[in-house]
């Protein structure tokens, strides 16, 4: 049994409580008992640790990250969706080469420094199996599938089984194998069903890239654009869409899927989603980056919509670090107040995230996960608004209540 405290704890919760001069009370398994430091410590814990001048939240859960596509830095075009996804194509094998294990395990150490516990890991090759499983980090490993050729669809579909059967060797308490589809216009529709029935069969998590920018909006709607050209330019054959946004989106019932962007959905169909039980992850830098545009929060904000908050991968971002993504997020929507904004954003990456995977994680509650970060911040206000502010790394890590040796810093 161990008990850490600090001026200000943020239980995150839907009430957004905070509490000073508290402690958490705790073991391997899961948070103890939360209350008043000086009245817990009376409980003769082995271990004892209190951070002065500092705000504990939950371990921040970044639910949408690319690890294998790291080693990008000046290689891949910014600035319009056709000439990233371009690029790309192009430089995939360069981007897949070189020092990747390496690279990856440096952005390991960037999340955990950025007071990261918990990846929602979307794997397009399965180079980062090991690496991710091997980590400190709870892990939902997403085992993405795409591919449109007919011809393909047997061995598209056998390669994923494998894939997920690999992954379920690594599976754990903090590793749990799941699946994603990369998108509508990248996926063939017999693999798309072979996914979805493996998903239910199996209860995984599914997580899919939806309706993120105009030209796939195009595509499913009109037939047109840039889709129109870019299957026959990189893969010479002539495609046509396998589904309208509608019909897709009805192929997901009874999976609460998570649906990453959502840009160019509409308010019925941002509606349908919500009323399929679907959770939606926005992930500000790399809309901004390749759409130049945002998630509508008011939108959401009007229907009951939770967004969860990630950074994507570096093949869109400059950084993987969760509090590098809120303060763009806090900045960009001036619509909002900035104190209420932060606490939404901080929501987004620990109650609401963890509340969309059950797995107790996310909220500093009695029964949770024993997963803490822990940030330097001085203020006796405005804590949620102080911290994204000040904080650039983590003081202090714990996972499964073990403090993670988080190294130099970035």
């Amino acid at each position: 049994m161990k008990l850490m405290g600090a001026d200000f704890l943020l239980i995150c919760d839907e009430k957004f409580e905070i509490l000073k001069n508290a402690g958490i009370l705790f073991d391997k398994k899961q948070i103890l008992e939360i209350g008043e430091y000086d009245k817990l410590i009376k409980k003769s814990p082995q271990n004892t640790q209190y951070y002065k001048e500092c705000v504990v939240t939950p371990a921040l859960c970044n639910l949408h990250i690319h690890l294998e596509f790291s080693q990008n830095k000046g290689i891949l075009n910014f600035g319009n969706f056709g000439n990233w996804l371009d690029s790309v194509i192009i430089h995939r094998e360069t981007l897949m080469g070189g020092d990747l294990q390496e690279t990856m395990q440096k952005e390991i150490k960037h999340l955990l420094q950025s007071g990261v516990g918990f990846v929602g890991a979307i794997s397009s090759y399965g180079y980062d199996l090991e690496v991710l499983a091997n980590s400190p980090l709870r892990v939902l490993y997403f085992n993405e599938v795409m591919g449109s050729k007919a011809e393909m669809v047997d061995v598209l579909c056998q390669n994923a089984l494998t894939r997920l059967k690999a992954s379920k060797d690594f599976a754990s308490e903090k590793f749990l194998p799941a699946l994603a589809i990369h998108s509508p216009y990248s996926v063939h529709s017999k693999l798309f069903s072979y996914i979805l029935a493996l998903a239910k069969q199996d209860h995984l998590p599914l997580s899919i890239h939806f309706l993120e920018s105009y030209e796939e909006r195009e595509w499913l709607e009109h037939k047109s654009g840039y889709f129109k050209d870019f299957f026959e330019k990189f893969f010479n054959v002539r495609m046509q869409p396998f589904y309208s946004v509608e019909s897709f989106l009805d192929s997901l019932k009874g999976l609460q899927p998570y649906l990453v962007h959502c840009l160019q959905a509409t308010k019925e169909e941002l509606q349908k989603i919500k009323n399929l039980g679907g959770f939606l992850i926005s992930c500000p830098k790399s809309n901004r980056l390749l759409n130049n545009t945002l998630l509508d929060l008011k939108l959401c904000e009007e229907l009951g919509i939770n967004p969860i908050f990630a950074t994507d991968g570096k093949s869109s971002n400059d950084s993987l670090s969760l509090l590098d993504e809120l303060r763009v997020a806090l900045y960009a929507y001036k619509e909002y107040d900035v104190e209420e904004l932060a606490k939404i954003l901080l929501l987004g990456v620990t109650y609401y995230a963890g509340k969309s995977c059950n797995m107790k994680v996310g909220s500093l509650q009695v029964g949770y996960k024993p997963d803490f970060a822990v940030f330097r911040v001085e203020a006796r206000e405005q804590i949620a608004l102080s911290l994204l502010l000040q904080a650039r790394t983590a003081e202090a890590l714990y996972i499964a209540g073990e403090e993670i040796d988080l190294g130099s810093e970035i």
